[in-house]
């Protein structure tokens, strides 16, 4: 990841089963398009998901869904941090029974919003805890049908979620400390990315002055509300160079670039070369 792109591509050792671990103490604010697992093995660490930032003790949880901005931060010597990202892949059973319709669906197609901060005095977070402590063992000592019980482990954790959903819903918890509220908007942009949305307009959905917002929305994504635009566009327009037969003009006009110069321009200033290269790979 460049100093220029908040996307992280996530290292996942073995594409057929899509998850990894990383223990480390701290990670800069970046996004990427899988789910993870924030779990504080040891320490406090200071924990950023889009616009909240948090204070994590031992034992206490994180959840980033897909494409949420998020970086943590031991505070202390020995903080330590397991960081569990996983793709969507892993849950899904292509609708052969009822549990992806009942509960994975609601999810996935944005109908239900999951607590990203679980604290340890909660009813919830002790059996969860040990569900993920359990999945992590599994994963490190990696032996004979471990995949089987990580994936045991996954449902299990989401099925707990799921049981005490009614008390997670909508409810920011007391103790996240909100001084603003860009998550709706840091979401209508990662959806509308290809749309045109001036500072007055961002401004308005968030109930702030041009100015004011400016300096917020900086603060939060590390960029500029036209960067932060950019680096969207240009990571979409990345994978359908990859993906697609779509010609470069196609791609610039469908991420929200009306000028083809001007794209190439802004590809290879985050990409640090032409989209043309990237379509020769």
């Amino acid at each position: 990841m460049t100093k220029n792109d908040l996307k992280e591509v996530t290292y996942i050792p073995d594409k057929t089963f899509p998850i990894n671990i990383f223990f480390i103490n701290k990670f800069p604010l970046h996004w990427h398009n899988h789910m993870e697992w924030i779990f504080i093995k040891e320490g406090t660490v200071k924990v950023q998901i889009d616009d909240t930032f948090i204070h994590l003790e031992k034992g206490e949880l994180a959840f980033v869904n897909p494409k949420q901005l998020h970086a943590a931060t031991g505070l202390t010597d020995h903080a330590e941090i397991a960081a569990i990202v996983f793709n969507d892949a892993l849950l899904r059973n292509t609708g052969l029974d009822c549990t992806e319709h009942l509960y994975l669906y609601p999810y996935f197609n944005n109908e239900l919003k999951l607590q990203n901060f679980l604290r340890k005095d909660e009813i919830y977070t002790n059996e969860l805890s040990r569900s993920i402590s359990c999945l992590i063992n599994e994963f490190e000592v990696g032996e004979i049908g471990y995949e089987l019980l990580v994936k045991a482990e996954l449902f299990r954790i989401f099925g707990l979620i799921f049981r005490y959903y009614h008390q997670l819903k909508e409810q920011p918890p007391a103790f996240a400390k909100k001084a603003y509220h860009l998550t709706s908007l840091l979401k209508f942009l990662r959806e509308h990315y290809n749309q045109e949305i001036s500072i007055q307009e961002a401004a308005k959905m968030v109930n702030l002055s041009p100015n004011h917002f400016c300096k917020v929305f900086k603060k939060i994504t590390g960029k500029t509300l036209i960067e932060y635009l950019h680096l969207l566009r240009i990571n979409e327009a990345e994978k359908m160079l990859i993906e697609s037969d779509a010609s470069i003009t196609e791609i610039a006009g469908s991420v929200g670039f009306s000028s083809i110069t001007y794209f190439g321009r802004v590809f290879k200033k985050i990409k640090n070369v032409p989209p043309s290269a990237i379509r020769k790979k």
